[in-house]
């Protein structure tokens, strides 16, 4: 009798996780203070620092990958400036490398990011999910997940080989905006 018990108890923590995952959602939103929300997500002005342009194609990538969240109904990249201070996202270069990282969004600023030299070792789909990644986290998501899944480009760890928000990034930015 008590191998019965022991083992229904066992199945049910093991399997009950499972189905009540499908129902939550993964994804996590920054307090103002972290990372405050940009004041006018339709009319999103971006800047990406000119010395991506010294690498063959990469300035129109990391470009490009700002613009995949234009595919959302809630915000819109409308214009590239010249000069960070009129940007409300910024993509900096960091010709430098700072450990395993290959970006990073400074909390409490106002959009800004960085691309680390590390960057370049990877695919060029895992560089541009990079780059969705860390304006994710400039408009306001966090880290969802700690194991790579298909719902998230914003999870912890590894990569997904998709460079465009994910179902739950879309449900983060709609709870958000």
């Amino acid at each position: 009798m008590k191998k019965k018990v022991i083992a229904s108890l066992i199945t049910v923590g093991l399997i009950s996780p499972l189905f009540g995952a499908n129902s939550a959602h993964a994804y996590g939103l920054f307090t103002s203070s972290d990372c405050p929300k940009v004041s006018h997500p339709k009319d999103i002005y971006y800047w990406v620092d000119g010395r991506f342009q010294n690498y063959s194609g990469k300035w129109t990538e990391v470009t490009e990958s700002v613009n995949k969240w234009d595919a959302l109904s809630e915000v819109e990249f409308t214009k590239r400036v010249d000069l960070p201070g009129g940007a409300d996202i910024k993509v900096e270069y960091g010709d430098f490398f700072n450990g395993d990282l290959y970006g990073k969004y400074f909390l409490g600023s106002r959009g800004n990011t960085i691309i680390y030299k590390k960057w370049f070792e990877l695919t060029a789909t895992e560089e541009r999910e990079t780059v969705v990644h860390e304006v994710g986290h400039a408009l306001g998501l966090k880290h969802t997940q700690e194991t790579n899944d298909s719902i998230s480009v914003m999870r912890q760890y590894g990569f997904n080989n998709k460079d465009y928000p994910l179902s739950d990034d879309k449900a983060g930015i709609a709870a958000h905006y």
